[in-house]
């Protein structure tokens, strides 16, 4: 059996044979990795794709959640105890 190849949260991104000044570099894709909000900010990381391969795009990263205070170990700020309350 086949497997697929999961390119969930890839980015790829080829140099644009330009055609007017006004033309971008470079033009590719990416494949979210979850449904996207608009509006919503997505963390994205590119890297020079080194090769010889003249078809190979020329950047190539990933997208990724953007990272909360949480998630880095930091723990939340400590919210004040009400003494009021009885219980």
């Amino acid at each position: 059996m086949t497997q697929q190849y999961d390119n969930k949260g890839q980015i790829a991104l080829w140099r644009n044979e330009k055609t007017n000044e006004k033309a971008p570099d470079f033009k590719g894709s990416f494949f979210a990795h979850r449904d996207i909000k608009a509006g919503e900010k997505i963390e994205a990381a590119l890297w020079n794709n080194l090769t010889d391969n003249a078809s190979a795009p020329v950047l190539k990263g990933r997208t990724q959640d953007i990272r909360s205070k949480k998630d880095d170990g930091i723990s939340p700020v400590a919210q004040p105890v009400d003494d009021s309350i009885p219980f």
